[in-house]
């Protein structure tokens, strides 16, 4: 039976799955790195706005100590003008010295510092005019330089707040877009999240349905066929690894399935010869147990004739019964070997215990040495139930009473027991003949191994009992071995209802 995987419209036709992974990972980098990259941009740009906000407050605070100083340089002249202390001229000078070097430390544009140095120059000159007056209480040259002073000191007061002004606008200008590019940031961070959740989900589904569903089914199904189920796997899988996967494991599953009804024919083959080997060893002793009623039916049927040609009927009657039974007789063992030969295919069905037993006996007994051996059959009568291959259960007795036959002594016992407990029922088959050594004893069940001499056994037997146990859900084990002999035990496992768990054999 070919399996035939199915195939579905999956998306990105054309690319196998890890093409469409890879797809997928690469737009959830690039989304990433965009949103990094843009993050990043909008801090750098944030970056900056604060160094030039704080560059513009401490621009901010040089002016206002410049025009603090500038005030103190008016008040310098000021107090002169009420004291005439020279003291305050050399204030002036050293407040002066201190205003240029703060004057450098602004950042002022090329119009700006002119206007600046001009009327700082303006405000020199009125002052060294009024430090060069002769002090005097009635003075009156001295006040008006003073409002002249006064007035430059306004001009000059109000360019710095005028470029205080610009600065606080420069300022809150800077503010506003720091507190805009947050708000940017702040949004695209939230689309970013949102969007990369949705590409992530994706991935997942995909994963989950393109991969690990797949994968999860994928591994029954190698489970079934390791258990011995090779029917072909029915998937739906699109055109991509998972289905090459299915497709390869498809095409073992049949080379399994191949060689298994291979490997099932060649043990029903080397059963077979096993019970070949098995009447070839009984040949001699056949014919000897045909022969024998033959004889007998021939001697009833000469003396029917006579008693025939005397006229005595009821002796010529007598005769022909005798000779039927030999007849029956022979023909019983016939069909005994004639099953037992016969290489059909096994019917599961009720076992008779009993039946089966004393079939394999009557064959056993066809054997060489058996003649010589004592055989005890114990049996109870509350045996459960069991449904198995009647002849594949003859035929491992069989094997186990002929193994028996020949490693017991003249005299010796075979004996036959059944038992059964709540999870299967038990064949015993022991002897008296001494055990095995430990180092055979760990290969008896290996094919090809034989203790019997060249020419007598062929090391299957045990190896192929033990097969066909198994293949009926049982097994077959050395339950002991010691000094007075084996006991080779056959198991039946049993179902909770009491019949053999092995009926689907």
């Amino acid at each position: 039976m070919q399996g035939r995987v199915s195939r579905t419209a999956v998306p990105f036709p054309g690319l196998g799955m890890t093409a469409v992974l890879a797809l997928l990972l690469l737009v959830v980098f690039s989304l990433v790195a965009f949103v990094g990259w843009h993050q990043l941009r909008d801090i750098s740009t944030i970056h900056d706005m604060a160094v030039k906000i704080e560059e513009a407050n401490h621009e901010s605070h040089h002016l206002h100590d410049l025009e603090m100083r500038v005030r103190s340089m008016v008040a310098h002249v000021h107090d002169f003008l009420i004291t005439g202390s020279p003291s305050y001229v050399r204030k002036f000078r050293q407040t002066e010295l201190r205003v240029k070097q703060l004057a450098g430390e602004v950042n002022l544009k090329p119009d700006e510092r002119a206007e600046f140095d001009q009327s700082l120059e303006r405000l020199h000159a009125l002052a060294m005019r009024i430090f060069s007056l002769p002090f005097a209480t009635g003075n009156m040259e001295g006040p008006i330089l003073m409002q002249e002073l006064d007035q430059a000191l306004g001009r000059l007061s109000w360019f710095m707040s005028r470029k205080h002004q610009s600065m606080d606008q420069g300022v809150n200008v800077s503010m506003q877009m720091v507190r805009g590019l947050h708000l940017d940031m702040r949004e695209d961070f939230i689309v970013s999240l949102v969007a990369l959740f949705i590409i992530l989900a994706g991935v997942a589904g995909y994963v989950f349905l393109r991969v690990v569903r797949p994968l999860s089914l994928l591994r029954r199904e190698v489970g079934r066929i390791g258990r011995g189920d090779f029917s072909p796997v029915t998937m739906d899988v699109g055109d991509n690894e998972i289905g090459d996967l299915v497709r390869a494991l498809n095409r073992m599953s049949r080379a399994l399935d191949q060689r298994d009804r291979e490997l099932v024919q060649a043990k029903s083959y080397a059963a077979h010869q096993e019970k070949m080997h098995a009447l070839g060893l009984m040949t001699a002793s056949i014919a000897h147990e045909v022969g024998n009623p033959l004889a007998a039916a021939r001697v009833s049927q000469e003396l029917a004739i006579r008693k025939l040609e005397q006229g005595d009927l009821e002796a010529c009657r007598q005769q022909l019964a005798a000779c039927m039974e030999e007849l029956n007789r022979t023909e019983g063992i016939i069909r005994n070997v004639l099953d037992f030969g016969r290489h059909a295919e096994s019917q599961i069905q009720d076992l008779d215990v009993h039946a089966c037993i004393e079939a394999a006996l009557g064959l056993v007994r066809l054997a060489k040495h058996s003649k010589r051996i004592r055989f005890r059959v114990d049996i109870p009568d509350s045996l459960p139930g069991i449904i198995v291959a009647e002849d594949v259960v003859q035929q491992v007795l069989v094997n186990l009473l002929l193994n028996a036959v020949d490693v017991s002594r003249v005299g010796d016992e075979i004996a036959i027991q059944a038992s059964a407990d709540e999870k299967a029922m038990y064949l015993d088959v022991s002897d008296q003949g001494g055990g095995l050594s430990r180092e055979v004893e760990e290969k008896i069940f290996s094919p090809l191994f034989t203790t019997k001499p060249r020419g007598e056994g062929s090391g299957l037997g045990l190896a192929i009992s033990r097969d066909l146990m198994r293949r009926m859900h049982g097994d077959l084990i050395l339950l002991r071995n010691d000094e007075h002999g084996c006991c080779f035990r056959m198991i039946f496992p049993l179902d909770e209802g009491g019949s053999d768990a092995g009926a689907d054999h």
